[in-house]
């Protein structure tokens, strides 16, 4: 790093006005405090992100509350005893202040995972910080251990290595790190599981998400972290199938992006959230995890997978329950599973009373199975994948024009339990069943009246039976 880019680096941080400040404190107080790590990586490659990562030493924790003063925010605590992180997040603006590992900056940036991150701005005395190597890497861009021993010290190093390969334009990882991931992947199930989630969920929301699950899967990481995608390596799908079912199910989860543009190329913007982004991402990731439990081949030598769907949701439930998912996102994931074939299934001259119908079954997930299908269809891709495009793309435009009814998705209900029970039924599921019955006919349109619904209600329900 020339004199000159120390200099001009050096007039941007104490340009900035949250650490001139911080400046000041630490000058006036005569005290080490370090700007460490992806805030200056970041400036270095030409970005400008408020995300800043402090360090101090333990000795100088009494000036904490000051720096909380300075900056007006009050820092919350994460992390253990040992490895506790005080944080600050507001809309625009991040802050992590770490206590340094090591006696001085030279043996905390020693123990830092990558070179990238392993320099440091002192705000005490204007002066930098690095690893060897670290500037050098940061130009050309290559994320390199800043130690061998840097993924046994962290496993999760792994999965970070590939979320910044995901995350940083133009980045590329050293042959020594990808060879020593690849011998050390099995370590990945030393971590807890919600650490796991945390960094695949920052791969997959990455704008290069595709280079980084394709790493993953290179590497061997994604096997040793989904063990229950071993079995799809070598399983093969038939003759009208080119692909074996894990190459299908990685080329589903990269052809998300190509059914959002599909979609919004036929006047149907999805707009995601996160959260929604990384359900349909997991679901396309799971969706066929149950095709090995269910291959079969008949006695013309073609391949079936008869309900594989209910095999998939057994094994997805136990990847996300080990990577401790949250209940609304594993429900939803095992919803678009459930549901994954049911376009793909419909025939041609299918009515729009059953397309109503599976819009109101499926509810809010609707687009995300749209999506999911249009990437399932064209990671397909075999000798009769065009003759279907027409059918299934039919079939997803006019069940995303259904969607945008309210009245399918969520109906006004014409009658209550109330009215129900005052056919003697007494309180309890059955009352349910009947209630999503009258809905149903409600949704394509057999019933639109209250006075409708009472008579269906009368005329199918009327007289108490065992069965719905």
């Amino acid at each position: 790093m020339g004199a000159a880019n120390l200099l001009t680096l050096k007039d941007t941080l104490l340009g900035d006005a949250l650490l001139s400040k911080l400046s000041v404190l630490a000058k006036r107080e005569d005290t080490d405090l370090f700007l460490v790590g992806g805030y200056l990586r970041d400036l270095l490659i030409g970005v400008h992100r408020r995300d800043y990562d402090l360090a101090l030493s333990r000795e100088a924790s009494f000036l904490i509350p000051q720096i909380e003063e300075v900056i007006g925010f009050h820092f919350f605590k994460v992390g253990r005893e040992d490895t506790i992180t005080y944080r600050i997040i507001k809309r625009d603006m991040s802050i992590d202040l770490t206590y340094l590992q090591g006696e001085t900056i030279k043996e905390d940036l020693a123990r830092r995972d990558f070179t990238m991150n392993a320099i440091a701005f002192s705000l005490k005395d204007d002066t930098f910080h690095w690893v060897e190597g670290a500037p050098e890497d940061i130009e050309i861009k290559v994320i390199r251990s800043v130690s061998p021993r840097a993924i046994d010290q962290d496993p999760l190093r792994m999965l970070r290595a590939i979320r910044y390969l995901s995350t940083l334009d133009g980045f590329k990882l050293d042959a020594l790190l990808v060879n020593d991931i690849s011998l050390k992947k099995h370590q990945i199930d030393k971590m807890p599981g919600e650490r796991l989630k945390m960094e695949m969920d920052h791969i997959l929301l990455a704008p290069h998400r595709d280079q980084g699950v394709r790493t993953l899967h290179e590497s061997g990481l994604l096997v040793a972290l989904f063990p229950e995608l071993r079995g799809l390596e070598t399983l093969g799908q038939g003759e009208y199938h080119p692909l074996n079912t894990l190459s299908h199910t990685l080329l589903t989860v990269e052809k998300i992006s190509w059914a959002m543009g599909w979609c919004s190329s036929n006047h149907h913007e999805i707009p995601l959230t996160p959260e929604r982004t990384l359900s349909v991402s997991y679901a396309a990731l799971f969706h066929d995890l149950g095709k090995q439990e269910t291959h079969r081949v008949d006695e013309k030598g073609k391949v079936h997978f008869y309900h594989h769907e209910s095999f998939s949701c057994r094994a997805a439930e136990g990847i996300m329950d080990r990577l401790r998912f949250s209940r609304a996102m594993r429900d939803q994931v095992l919803r678009l599973i459930q549901y994954h074939m049911r376009i793909p299934n419909l025939p041609r001259e299918t009515k729009d009373s059953a397309l109503k119908r599976l819009v109101h079954q499926v509810g809010d997930e609707t687009p995300l199975l749209v999506l999911l299908t249009l990437a399932d269809k064209e990671a397909s891709r075999g000798i009769l994948a065009v003759a279907r495009d027409d059918v299934v793309e039919g079939h997803c435009l006019r069940i995303l024009e259904f969607y945008g009814e309210k009245d399918i998705v969520h109906p006004s209900p014409l009658v209550t339990g109330s009215d129900v029970m005052s056919l003697g039924y007494g309180p309890g599921p059955k009352v349910g069943q009947i209630l999503r019955f009258i809905q149903e006919k409600q949704v394509t349109g057999e019933v639109e009246t209250r006075e409708d619904a009472l008579r269906l209600l009368k005329e199918e329900f009327g007289q108490l039976k065992d069965e719905p």
